[in-house]
């Protein structure tokens, strides 16, 4: 499986960011987790929410 692109990560980061609420100051920590989902093909769907931000 290629690597996903900085076009994909930076997508999946933002949905991951709306779906936590618009955190301020933690976009690393949504870059590194949509970096690791797409790698490991944790998510096909762009509407599935990452339980790991969510408050």
């Amino acid at each position: 499986m290629p690597s996903p692109t900085q076009e994909q990560i930076s997508i999946r980061a933002h949905e991951l960011w709306e779906a936590a609420g618009h955190p301020a100051g933690r976009e690393d920590e949504f870059w590194h987790e949509a970096e690791r989902e797409l790698k490991d093909g944790a998510t096909n769907n762009p509407d599935e929410k990452s339980e790991t931000f969510l408050e």
